[in-house]
């Protein structure tokens, strides 16, 4: 059962506020929509939720590769056969349903939709769980109405990846999907349940938490936190006479407070990749420039945090080389578009873990079978941090002088206690 939430004065003050409003003017709403010019009404339209993915086929490695049959992610996802892979490029013809299934389908980002990026998913969904006591996650078909400030609508709930789904959930603990029934058994993109249940799944046991699900519109609970009022109260309390000159709206400081929570997580996932090229070089030995990709940038956040939730990770492996089958053909290092892998010309293969999408493509390049996919210690997800550990040692240094000073300190009141109390026997 869930703690009740204790009440203060701060909190019958904003009930009488909220109180006081709806009796100054009882039929605002209905006014307001009576009045409203029903030419600039603003509709619900499903097309402002979709977006044509982009394809950089730089980073497909079937077109590097010039191999069409090395990956097919992408093509097995897209309910509509929208796309075609050559040896040169990937293209997106105008069948395309818009539904971003392609872009999450893709370990590479070799396909993204530029507003449903993962940090732009991450940061959608931030704002509303924090300001919001629930936050659902939907569709356009789920909804068929303009949302509320707490919904995130999208064009199918399967475009949001499980690293993104492991970081929302490792931060907060009220986000939901909104889902009717039949609304999946009757969508012609057909291939988005399968893809939304599994990616749910993997978060879920990443994160050792729970997506709520909510079948029911009238369930559905739209009130703001008690910190998000409060934060709102307690800032028009103290702008009143600045208001008065300057317009300010107090309900601005609770949508502030979150901004700033949203450009720190920004600032941590800038900090995030500087301390991984600190830590295990920006290059490859070929000058190859490492890429994190947008997805596993998200996730190496969230996990920096909680590093304990690395051993929940489960269900992906990394390449491990068997020297004496190994050539260096050189097949593997072109397969990893993001520069995981790294080929020294005395024929040591490296793979940087965090950089690593475990998609498997290098070791099914590898004409000799000299890698295979196995198992790894997950904790080598959690990036070390140089500058910490530094901190660390010099904390524990200190704290092992001053016990030493403190024994040396203990030690001579001793001996003045001795001296003391043999002079008190001379006495």
């Amino acid at each position: 059962m869930a703690k009740k939430e204790e009440r203060d004065f701060l909190d019958e003050l904003i009930d009488i506020q909220n109180d006081w409003r709806a009796l100054s003017n009882p039929f605002g709403d209905i006014a307001d929509s009576l009045m409203e010019d029903p030419e600039k009404k603003k509709r619900f339209t499903p097309s402002d939720y979709k977006e044509v993915p982009t394809a950089n086929s730089t980073r497909c490695v079937d077109v590097v590769m010039k191999d069409t049959t090395l990956c097919t992610r992408c093509l097995d996802i897209c309910p509509t056969n929208s796309i075609t892979i050559s040896d040169k490029s990937v293209k997106i013809d105008d069948s395309c349903r818009k539904c971003g299934l392609c872009a999450a389908a893709c370990p590479t980002d070799a396909l993204f939709a530029r507003s449903r990026m993962p940090k732009n998913l991450y940061d959608m969904v931030a704002r509303k769980a924090s300001a919001y006591k629930h936050c659902y996650i939907t569709c356009t078909r789920a909804i068929g109405r303009l949302p509320y400030g707490n919904e995130v609508v999208l064009a199918c709930v399967g475009l949001i990846p499980r690293d993104v789904w492991f970081a929302l959930l490792a931060d907060y603990t009220n986000i939901s999907v909104y889902l009717p029934t039949g609304i999946c058994d009757k969508c012609r993109t057909v291939t988005g349940e399968e893809m939304l249940a599994e990616e749910i799944a993997a978060g879920e046991e990443w994160a050792d938490a729970t997506v709520g699900l909510e079948v029911d519109n009238d369930e559905l609970n739209h009130e703001y936190t008690r910190a998000y009022k409060r934060s709102q109260f307690v800032s028009g309390a103290l702008q009143a006479g600045e208001r008065l000159m300057t317009g300010v709206n107090p309900a601005l400081a609770g949508a502030k407070a979150i901004a700033n929570k949203i450009q720190d997580h920004a600032k941590r996932v800038n900090e995030l990749t500087a301390t991984l090229e600190n830590a295990v070089g920006a290059r490859t030995t070929t000058n190859k420039q490492r890429q994190l990709t947008a997805r596993r940038k998200i996730m190496l956040e969230a996990l920096q945090r909680s590093p304990s939730l690395a051993e929940c990770i489960t269900g992906i492996q990394a390449p491990v080389c068997d020297s004496s089958l190994c050539t260096m053909c050189g097949d593997c290092v072109r397969a990893c578009v993001t520069h995981a892998l790294d080929l020294d010309k005395h024929g040591n293969v490296r793979v940087e873990i965090p950089y690593c999408m475990n998609c498997g493509f290098c070791a099914d390049v590898c004409p000799e079978g000299a890698l295979s996919m196995e198992p790894f210690d997950t904790n080598d997800l959690v990036v070390p941090d140089p500058y910490a550990e530094e901190v660390a040692k010099k904390k524990a240094e200190a704290k092992a002088e001053a016990q030493r000073l403190l024994a040396k300190g203990k030690k001579k009141l001793d001996k003045v206690g001795d001296v003391l109390e043999s002079l008190d026997k001379d006495n």
